[in-house]
Order: C-alpha cells, then sequence, then structure tokens
C-alpha cells in the first residue's frame, strides 16, 4: 500500500504549520515511466538483504539452526509419498508414534526447492521471505507517515531484533503474515477498509495454519481491534460515530469467527489445536527450551530490542495527543511477548516500531518551532524534515518494484545452476562444518551398523537430513512429539545428572554423538570398558558401546 507524495508533503506541511515553523518546500515527485525502472531505498534494501542472505555477510544465518534438516526431508517425504505425514518416521524413540506435522505447507515448498536447488533453494525461499518482510515494514512505517530518515533507522533495528531468529524455518512466514494483519487492521480501524478486507483473515488463515502455529498472535491482534472497537462504540460522545465503531467491531467479529473456523482446515482438524494448548502449557518444556525462554540481553539481538523498548517509553511520554487505545494495546502485547520469549523478539520488534514510529517523528517534527528551543536545533530540525519530506515523496513515487523482482528471480536462475554464474560459484549454502557434526556424521554414514544414534536435540535436524532413512535418532528437537518425560531424560543424560546411565541402558543406546568436551562426553571418557571412542574432532566425538 502506498501513499501519494502529496499526502506525504501535506501532512508534513501540517505539522510544521501547527508547530509555528514554514512548511516544506514543494515536492514534485516523477510521475513518467521512469518511476518503475529507477530503484526506490527499498528497493535497493530489499536486493542487499537478499544476497546477504545468499552470498554475504549473512550468509551463515539461515541454516544456522539445524532444525531445518528434519523440515527437507519432512518435504521429500510427501514428495515421495503424495501424503501428509501422521507418524513420526524419524526417531527410534518415537517410531509410529502420532506426530503433527502443523508446518507441513511450508515442509512441501522446501522439499520442492531442495530437489530443483538442494540446500541453495533452501536458503533462497529464506532470503525472499525476510527481505520481502523487511521491505514491507519499511514501506508501513512510511505509509504510516515516518519521516525517511527515521524510518530506515527503525527498520534496521527491527532487522536487528530479527536476527536471533533468522533461520530458513517455518516461523519467518509467521513475520510476514502477522505485518499483513496489522496493516489490515490498521486500514480496517481507518475507515478505509475495501469491500472485501474483512475476507482477508479467513482465507489468509487458511495457509497461516498450515504454514506455521504463529497465527495465534494474529488472533491476538484481531481481538484487540475488536475489543478497541467495542470501547470507542460505548464511549463516543458522537452517535454517527458510535454506530460506525459498533459496525467495524461486529463486522471484525464475524470476519475473526470465520478464520476461527478456517483454523479447522488443517490435516489434523481440532486435535492440532489441543495439541498446541498442551505444548505451549508444558511448563516444563517452555521453562527450559532456550527460544521460548526470556532473552538474554547480553546479545545484539536483544540489545536492539531493549533500545526499541526504550524509544517506545520516549515516544509514549513526549506524544501530547491521545494514544489510540489499540495502539496501546499492541504495545503491550508487543512487550509482553517480546520479554516473555526470545523467539517473539522479531515480530515484537515490528510491532513496536510501527507504532511508535509516527509518534517518534511527529515528536522531532515539533522541534521546528518550539519555544524555548535554541535556534540552531529548530533550523537543523527543520532541514531534516524538508529533507526527508522530500526523500519520501521521491520515495513514494518510485513504485514500480522491478529491480526487487529481477533480483529474485536472477538469484533462483543462480540456484538453479547450482550456484554458478558464469566461472564463479557465488551462492553456496552450506551447514558450517564448525558448528555441526559434518565430519563426524561422514563417518558414521561410513559404518555397516544401523543403530540408532543418541546425540543433542539440536544436532537432532542435522542428523536426520544426513542419514535418514537408512538410520534414525534416539531424539531431535521436535518437543512437543517427545513431550516433556522424554526432554527430562535427555537433560539427564546431557547434564550428568543421578540416572543419565539408566537413560542410555532404557533407550538401549549403542551409538553417540557428542559435542567435543561436553559433559557426557567427559562421563563416557571414564567408561573405556563399557565405551569406545571411534572418532573425534574439534567438533564432535562418537562413542560406541563395547
Amino acid at each position: 500500500m502506498t501513499v501519494s507524495a502529496k499526502s506525504v508533503q501535506g501532512a508534513a506541511a501540517g505539522n510544521a504549520e501547527l508547530a509555528g515553523a514554514p512548511p516544506p518546500v514543494a515536492v514534485n515527485a516523477p510521475r513518467s515511466a521512469l518511476s518503475f525502472l529507477v530503484p526506490s531505498v527499498r528497493d535497493i534494501i530489499f536486493i542487499f538483504l537478499l544476497w546477504s542472505l545468499l552470498a554475504g555477510t549473512l550468509a551463515d544465518r539461515p541454516l544456522a539452526d539445524p532444525d531445518i534438516g528434519w523440515h527437507i526431508r519432512t518435504g521429500e517425504l510427501m514428495l515421495a509419498t503424495h501424503s501428509i505425514p501422521r507418524k513420526d518416521p524419524f526417531s527410534s524413540t518415537m517410531h509410529g508414534k502420532v506426530w503433527f506435522a502443523w508446518e507441513w505447507l511450508y515442509d512441501l515448498v522446501l522439499g520442492i526447492l531442495y530437489r530443483a536447488c538442494g540446500l541453495n533453494g533452501v536458503v533462497w525461499l529464506c532470503a525472499v521471505i525476510v527481505a520481502a518482510t523487511f521491505l514491507i515494514l519499511l514501506s508501513q512505517l512510511l505509509e504510516r507517515g515516518t519521516g525517511l530518515l527515521l524510518a530506515i533507522p527503525l527498520m534496521l533495528l527491527a532487522e536487528a531484533a530479527a536476527m536471533i531468529h533468522l533461520f530458513a524455518r517455518p516461523h519467518i512466514m509467521s513475520w510476514l503474515f502477522a505485518l499483513g494483519w496489522f496493516a489490515a487492521l490498521e486500514r480496517w480501524e481507518r475507515g478505509d477498509a475495501p469491500r472485501w478486507l474483512p475476507w482477508f483473515f479467513p482465507v489468509s488463515t487458511l495457509l497461516w495454519v498450515n504454514l506455521h502455529g504463529g497465527w495465534i498472535f494474529g488472533f491476538a491482534l484481531l481481538t484487540i481491534y475488536v475489543g478497541s472497537a467495542v470501547v470507542e462504540s460505548a464511549r463516543a460522545g458522537d452517535a454517527f460515530v458510535a454506530l460506525r465503531a459498533a459496525k467495524r467491531a461486529q463486522v471484525m467479529a464475524r470476519s475473526g469467527a470465520l478464520s476461527a473456523a478456517a483454523t479447522l482446515a488443517n490435516p489434523f482438524g481440532w486435535k492440532l489445536h489441543e495439541h498446541i494448548y498442551q505444548y505451549l502449557g508444558d511448563r516444563y518444556l517452555m521453562n527450559r527450551i532456550a527460544e521460548f525462554r526470556s532473552p538474554d540481553f547480553h546479545g545484539w539481538a536483544q540489545r536492539s530490542f531493549a533500545i526499541i523498548l526504550l524509544l517506545a517509553v520516549v515516544a509514549l511520554a513526549g506524544h501530547r495527543r491521545q494514544i489510540r487505545l489499540s495502539h496501546v494495546l499492541v504495545i503491550l502485547l508487543s512487550v509482553y511477548s517480546g520479554l516473555l520469549a526470545s523467539r517473539d523478539l522479531p515480530v515484537s520488534s515490528m510491532m513496536l516500531v510501527l507504532v511508535i514510529g509516527p509518534l517518534l517523528w511527529e515528536s522531532f517534527e515539533s522541534l521546528a518551532g518550539r519555544p524555548g528551543v535554541w535556534g540552531w536545533v529548530r533550523a537543523g530540525a527543520m532541514r531534516i524534515v524538508e529533507f526527508s519530506v522530500r526523500m519520501g515523496a521521491q520515495e513514494q513515487s518510485l513504485h514500480g518494484h522491478l529491480w526487487p523482482m529481477a533480483g529474485t528471480l536472477a538469484a533462483l536462475a543462480i540456484c538453479l545452476h547450482g550456484g554458478w554464474l558464469g566461472s564463479r560459484h557465488v551462492i553456496d549454502a552450506a551447514f558450517d562444518p564448525k558448528k555441526v557434526p559434518v565430519a563426524a556424521v561422514d563417518f558414521l554414514q561410513s559404518q555397516t551398523t544401523r543403530d540408532p544414534i543418541f546425540s543433542t536435540d539440536s544436532w537432532g535436524g542435522y542428523l536426520i537430513y544426513r542419514l535418514y532413512p537408512t538410520r534414525q535418532v534416539v531424539v531431535d528437537d521436535r518437543h512437543d512429539l517427545y513431550g516433556s518425560d522424554n526432554i527430562r531424560n535427555v537433560l539427564i543424560l546431557m547434564q550428568g545428572e543421578p540416572g543419565w546411565r539408566e537413560v542410555l541402558e532404557n533407550w538401549h543406546i549403542r551409538i553417540v554423538l557428542l559435542p567435543t568436551g561436553s559433559t557426557p562426553d567427559n562421563l563416557l571418557r571414564e567408561l573405556p570398558r563399557d565405551w569406545r571412542e571411534t572418532y573425534q574432532d574439534d567438533v564432535a566425538v562418537v562413542y560406541e558401546k563395547q
């Protein structure tokens, strides 16, 4: 969605006049065919982020989580069997047990791309989704009245916060859907919703529920806007405003009910909802799975979120006008979810910058004519506002987005050719051998034995990727499948707690793959009569039961 350069200029001029400053210089935005050919700032950011993830400084991020391995194999399994798996095929511990492959649609797309391009195709999909997400985020910031010179730093802060969970996993689809639902709800609340908008939510839910479990956040947003419309209807002094708000709440609620019904359109029906409720309600798992725990603010991603929180405080403290109830509730939801679980930092950061961006920019604009402010500060603020308005108008007029499409297709073509561009190998996606046991798994593949392999849950996805279907894992990071009892046994073994030897015996473990220098590595090293070391490098060590 875009607004005209005239709208941007008019809004900035109005704010400046209210502040007692002269309006910005008028801008004549180009309307020729060149507006479709000249790349905009958003186009440049999209292409830069796309290629950074494919072959640049961020190329190590998409495959940094080995969890993606079992997603790839699940997609291949669906392509081979023409059916959605309902029983676990990968684990000796849970083999044949009921498995909710709730992200099956994303996995299917992964399987198709992997078959065509290998890991390059997997990373390409991640790069396109992530780059599109932040292009939309920047577009929304501009449309909502945030000056370009502030919108870009806010977008970069949200991007930095998203680095904590920037993996080629299905959750990145929820980033896109959350932005789409927020933008649609904002448009609805402003009163310029098209007739098809109520159908956007149930239709998009049909996709979202089969791609990732993040649709729960979408329903939280929808509930906020329905509740805000109800409150507006009850508190409005004008009968027409009250009636309009009540009608909006009614239609929103009806759309929400249809969307809730659409969540049943998944391969598992209502049992998926029960499964998700039980999984998220398992406090043992939630307190021990790293991505569900509260963020540790010593990392750069967490610090970026902390900066966004501080900016939110500044925006709310310095804003004189009444803030909409829906925005207050979105801020509270975002702060709560971001502080509750590290995995929520990306979406929480995006929601926060979208709400506070216009508030911060309005406060900055008012500096140009605020009494008591030094003259050089007012003059500098005025120049920045004028420049930002000109650049914003120019940016909004360049709406062709041909360069992102061309860059995306060019990257896909390179991936289809094995990552080669002529004689140069420009895209070469691979798991980092310094972080995952690449060489150790090579050794395991050379063995004739087919015993299941016990390893850390975080390496389980990579083992499935490399060894399925010839060998199974004992455990991997599908924590909702294994449940708290099995994960408790894993932690007993990995942490060397009393009973760790019983876990090995009860699970009939004969092959163990462990991080070099880990607690169980040191424990097994003290039992040479029972366990024999068969392989070791700087990353991993393999033991075989005597």
